[in-house]
């Protein structure tokens, strides 16, 4: 619950999962990668954690990083999130809940429209479409699936 992963390859011991972000460096000579940063978003709840999943992010020019996620816990149907760090370092204390699932997922795939990228005509704003679970309607009132879909432009604010 403090981010370190202590369970086994068969998931013992895991009550949550997390989101790993990494930033590498190339060295001036084009030789040598490096890791230079990284961060993980989970939840540090003791009961009733947060799992986040089927993340997607990306990256301004100025350095600000904006990731967008699923999430669900024992009590909660399955919303959509965001989370960021801005280029000084100064990150998010805990995801940010965009949209809440309403019901079940009766869905057997999951995370298909998970993508976060820039602003086309703007370098500096974010869009990301995240899944979220609802009823979904056809034209002839049929309950056909149960996911819905959300997009959202923003710019962190320093």
């Amino acid at each position: 619950t403090n981010g370190t992963y202590t369970g086994d390859a068969s998931g013992t011991n895991v009550n949550r999962s997390t989101i790993q972000w990494l930033a590498f460096e190339i060295s001036p000579d084009n030789t040598t990668l490096t890791l230079a940063e990284h961060g993980r978003v989970y939840d540090p709840a003791i009961s009733n954690a947060w799992w986040y999943y089927f993340p997607s992010l990306a990256v301004n020019c100025p350095g600000d990083m904006v990731m967008g996620f699923s999430g669900s816990s024992a009590t909660n149907y399955i919303g959509s999130f965001y989370s960021y760090r801005l280029a000084n370092g100064a990150m998010l204390n805990q995801p940010r809940l965009f949209w809440a699932g309403t019901t079940n997922s009766i869905a057997f795939r999951w995370g298909d429209y998970s993508a976060t990228t820039l602003d086309p005509t703007d370098d500096w704003s974010f869009w990301t479409v995240q899944e979220y679970t609802a009823p979904f309607t056809n034209s002839f009132g049929g309950v056909v699936g149960l996911w819905g879909t959300t997009v959202s432009k923003f710019r962190p604010d320093p």
